[in-house]
């Protein structure tokens, strides 16, 4: 008795098998079928951007949310409560984050804006402002700036997304990082 497949099986088989490889790589090269939306709620920030040392040597190699004025308005102090209630809403990320506010406001005037939130380090510099200006980062809208452990900008958040927005693209990406 012949235990051998019938030749149309091995056919089946490697169709089968190459199909799969055959729609991807047709898929890959015309873009039919790809999803245009992504998963991310921030903008991505094009790959390379090392903040400067003054910030940096902040960061204590965490993950850092970073905040950039030149003054407190209330877009600004939303914007920092907005940051102390994300780092206060992951638990479990939150040794692994922490909130920083340059601004340059004299120091007197940054601790008390940020007495009631513990959570944010403010410091009083020049040299990012000066910094973002040279990257051409558009920061005088309030917005919050992701950065990794490495200092590398990740991530910008404009202002009018929402805590939820934000936190769901931090979990993810510190979900599926392993520095910091």
């Amino acid at each position: 008795m012949n235990k051998s497949l019938p030749k149309w099986r091995y056919t089946l088989i490697w169709l089968c098998c190459l199909l799969p490889m055959a729609v991807a790589w047709l898929m890959a090269y015309t873009g039919i079928g790809l999803p245009l939306a992504t998963r991310n709620n921030g903008q991505l920030m094009p790959p390379g951007i090392q903040v400067p040392q003054s910030l940096s040597s902040h960061q204590n190699g965490k993950w850092t949310l970073l905040l950039i004025s030149h003054d407190c308005s209330s877009s600004c102090q939303q914007q920092l409560h907005r940051m102390q209630q994300i780092h206060k809403s992951l638990p479990k990320l939150y040794d692994r984050i922490q909130t920083l506010w340059y601004s340059t406001l004299p120091p007197a005037q940054l601790n008390s804006v940020t007495a009631a939130d513990t959570a944010i380090h403010s410091v009083h510099n020049t040299s990012v402002n000066n910094w973002a200006n040279q990257q051409q980062l558009d920061w005088q809208d309030h917005s919050i700036w992701l950065i990794d452990p490495n200092g590398i900008l990740v991530m910008q958040f404009q202002p009018q997304l929402n805590g939820k927005q934000i936190r769901s693209d931090i979990k993810w990406l510190l979900k599926a990082s392993r520095i910091g």
